[in-house]
């Protein structure tokens, strides 16, 4: 697979990612998320993220149905890059938040995640996007 273009749209099965430069890996999760194509998902996401010091994953959870068992297990085996610090997530039910938060505790007490990653929930893309800017803003102003 060739590695990832900036702007570039891919889909993986259902799951439909993109990039945003110079920091932000969108994904948007649909159906039953199965092993293979969660598998390729995240190989082509750690490529885009190493190339970068910080990284927001806007994930899109709002048509999500499942994870299969094949998905769960490519979860835990996977290694998060260390710029990869935030998931901001919206449209999540309340069974997939609670998913997502089991599996970040799993992966950091596991050593498989960024110590300092961290995961927020969203009710719609616009709040999640001003997070995003919110927390952007406050790194430039640490910076001064």
């Amino acid at each position: 697979m060739a590695g990832p273009t900036p702007g570039e749209t891919r889909h993986f099965g259902e799951q439909i990612v993109w990039t945003e430069e110079p920091d932000v890996f969108g994904m948007r999760l649909a159906g039953d998320v199965d092993g293979p194509s969660l598998e390729a998902l995240l190989a082509f996401q750690s490529a885009w993220a190493e190339e970068r010091s910080h990284v927001f994953i806007l994930c899109d959870l709002s048509r999500v149905r499942r994870a299969t068992t094949e998905a769960r297990r490519v979860l835990q085996a996977t290694r998060i890059p260390a710029s990869i610090m935030s998931h901001v997530c919206f449209g999540a039910s309340f069974s997939a938040r609670v998913f997502a938060e089991m599996v970040v505790r799993a992966a950091r007490f596991l050593g498989t995640t960024p110590p300092g990653m961290e995961i927020f929930f969203f009710a719609n893309e616009a709040e999640a996007r001003a997070h995003i800017a919110w927390v952007k803003s406050s790194r430039r102003k640490r910076r001064r």
